[in-house]
């Protein structure tokens, strides 16, 4: 039976009350008075963005704004060192949270790409462990009784290598990851946004996590809309939504990842923790322990073969430790 499997990928914000509070002059209830204050800042560094300005500009001032921001962008995120990236390398734990935002687990994961459409993922588990949309957002995977289990995507292929040995991705999970690339952020960033027919522009301002930030949308011919909220004093990503629409009940629903803890690796700004939530609930959470570019990986890496490979040197090794 196929395994579905995801693939790497809100803030909270704590409220604290200081020891003492001051009563505000003048007011019957200053205390209450305060404390709702805070209230609203707190709750404001979440809300959606409300384009506070972007109705006002004309279309063509919209659209050079959004691209006057995004060259901020890419400049912060490293300029030519991001734009030229040729693959990453990346370690970490990620975090699965249950529908009660509790947190159900870690996994210790490293995710390899060549851009765009490489990617093999290899996690490791000292017990029993389910992932749900770690890193793309789909059904549930176990890892059971402990072991490794490595995922493989190529272009519109994809292979899963586990105890039970190497076979094919299900197709739907192969669908979801040719979605991940064509949404994802980076991928806009390094090339779609000058595909023909992919259009971006001001979509207003926000307060965000008690920074000011600014909104870009993006369309493309496929109907997807894509917006990244950019801090204004950083120019660096707070958040990237992706909106969908269910094409039988019509509902439409919002994935969005939030960007933190930005560190210089290779000359290229990343992002060491990545939390992505869904319905205003957290699903999970990526922790980068370490992340390194263009490392030249062969891309015998990414094929059927390299698995099979694994699985008869896993296969060697454990019949040579049952003969001592």
């Amino acid at each position: 039976m196929p395994v579905k499997f995801p693939l790497l990928p809100a803030i909270s914000v704590r409220l604290t009350f200081p020891s003492r509070i001051r009563r505000i002059p003048g007011t019957a209830s200053g205390l209450f008075t305060a404390i709702c204050l805070m209230l609203c800042v707190t709750m404001a560094a979440g809300r959606p963005a409300m384009a506070q300005s972007a109705q006002d500009l004309p279309p063509e001032q919209s659209a050079a704004k959004a691209k006057v921001i995004l060259r901020q962008v890419i400049a912060a995120l490293g300029g030519n060192a991001y734009l030229t990236a040729h693959d990453s390398d990346c370690s970490g734990r990620v975090a699965q949270f249950g529908h009660n935002n509790e947190l159900m687990g870690f996994t210790n994961f490293r995710d390899m790409w060549i851009f765009p459409d490489k990617n093999r993922t290899e996690y490791i588990s000292k017990g029993q462990n389910t992932l749900a949309a770690a890193l793309l957002g789909i059904d549930d995977v176990s890892i059971t009784h402990g072991g490794s289990l490595v995922t493989v995507f190529n272009g519109e292929q994809g292979w899963i290598l586990d105890k039970s040995g190497v076979s094919d991705q299900p197709q739907d999970l192969v669908k979801a990851f040719d979605e991940q690339v064509k949404s994802g952020l980076n991928n806009m960033l390094r090339a779609r946004m000058n595909e023909n027919g992919v259009e971006s522009h001001y979509a207003g301002s926000d307060l965000l996590d008690l920074k000011e930030a600014d909104w870009i949308e993006f369309t493309d011919p496929d109907h997807r809309t894509l917006r990244l909220a950019v801090d204004r004093s950083t120019h660096l990503p707070l958040r990237w939504v992706v909106a969908v629409r269910d094409p039988e009940t019509r509902e439409r629903s919002e994935t969005v990842t939030s960007y933190t803890q930005y560190v210089d690796n290779d000359g290229v700004k990343t992002p060491l923790s990545i939390t992505k939530s869904q319905k205003g609930r957290n699903t999970s959470q990526v922790f980068l322990m370490s992340c390194k570019y263009d490392s030249n990986f062969s891309p015998d890496l990414f094929m059927r073969t390299s698995l099979e490979q694994a699985a008869t040197n896993k296969k060697g090794a454990k019949q040579a430790k049952e003969k001592k």
